[in-house]
């Protein structure tokens, strides 16, 4: 770990000097499928706007250096558990999206949007989706390919938009996944509720030396190509787990896992209807669990805890992907800042951690 800050602090010094550098040449610009475990638990929830703390963004909060990175705040809603959507437009629309990590796509959206922005007739690829908790659409998935994507003052053209449906009481518009969040450099911060994307990757390095000098703590995020999601390593009460990076929603414990380790769970609290139509029990933790990732010791959270796999109406392997993943309850709890750019989750040490307030 102090190797990997070394490191990084290096290449923060690196990245300063060559902005420096451009600086004196010319003005500065101013700033496919869902995953198995957790992309679809969206049926039968009622939508609230979350009113969170309100975050002093002051310039102590901000990268000093003139980096070209873009923010816009982000909305939370209570859509089966809390998770963050944020204003964008497609082909010049407006729409907000849900920041969805374990998606593994780069946007997607449904028919009637589609439609919306002048892309119609698009025929049905494949059987997936759901119109209702446990209910498969007729409309099936496609793709498309999108002019615009506009998010602040980035924008991605010519991009792939997977087009099916998930449910829409409350209405969700659609989704910017994991491509999207890797492509764009995206900076998902939990602390000053916003999500930024950085132009280069000398400017992810920037936004990450401030959070250095802050006292953040840095853990490199693993990227598996097959599962195509992030993971950590973590450990809770001296057992290994590999955690997921998620931004939606409860973090979830592996109800296998936890049988296997003596997890104590609590009563069934929930049913989530998988992408192809299944219903799996979900149940929390009796007692609050305290993760360590990569040693640090973490705010505890409370987790969902259900079988991923049946969820996913997939046989589950000999050896799992994940243990369990770290959900927007355990971003906001620690204060933390996921950086895709760079693939670092930031996580604020315990003496940074701000008191809720009243």
């Amino acid at each position: 770990m102090n190797e990997y800050l070394t490191i990084l602090a290096r290449k923060f010094v690196y990245a300063k000097v060559a902005l420096r550098k451009f600086m004196s040449l010319q003005t500065w610009r101013g700033m496919t499928i869902i995953t198995a475990a957790l992309a679809l638990p969206l049926g039968g929830a009622v939508a609230q706007s979350i009113n969170l703390p309100t975050v002093d963004v002051t310039p102590a909060n901000q990268a000093s250096l003139p980096v070209d990175v873009s923010y816009v705040p982000i909305v939370f809603r209570r859509v089966s558990g809390i998770r963050p959507f944020v204003e964008i437009t497609m082909n010049g629309k407006p729409f907000q999206m849900m920041v969805h990590a374990n998606a593994t796509l780069y946007a997607m959206t449904t028919h009637a949007n589609a439609d919306m922005i002048g892309l119609s007739g698009l025929g049905k690829q494949s059987d997936y989706g759901i119109s209702s908790e446990g209910n498969r659409s007729d409309l099936g998935r496609t793709s498309a390919t999108l002019e615009s994507l506009r998010v602040g003052d980035h924008e991605a053209t010519n991009v792939r938009l997977s087009v099916f449906e998930v449910p829409q009481d409350p209405k969700i518009d659609g989704m910017l996944g994991i491509n999207w969040l890797r492509s764009q450099r995206a900076i998902v911060d939990y602390d000053a509720y916003r999500v930024g994307t950085a132009k280069t990757a000398a400017d992810s390095t920037a936004v990450d030396g401030e959070l250095l000098k802050r006292g953040y703590i840095a853990h490199k995020m693993t990227w598996d190509p097959v599962a195509q999601r992030y993971s950590v390593q973590g450990a809770l009460g001296g057992v290994p787990m590999r955690l997921a990076i998620s931004t939606v929603a409860e973090s979830m414990l592996d109800s296998i896992f936890a049988q296997a380790h003596g997890i104590q769970l609590g009563p069934v609290v929930d049913q989530e209807g998988g992408p192809k139509g299944s219903l799996v029990d979900s149940r929390i933790t009796k007692y609050q669990l305290q993760l360590a990732v990569d040693g640090q010791q973490t705010a505890p959270v409370q987790p969902l805890s259900f079988d991923p796999y049946a969820y996913s109406s997939v046989p589950r392997p000999e050896k799992t992907d994940f243990d369990a993943s770290l959900g927007a309850d355990f971003m906001l709890a620690n204060q933390a800042v996921i950086d895709f750019g760079s693939e670092i989750l930031f996580v604020a040490p315990s003496g940074l951690l701000k008191s809720p307030q009243p």
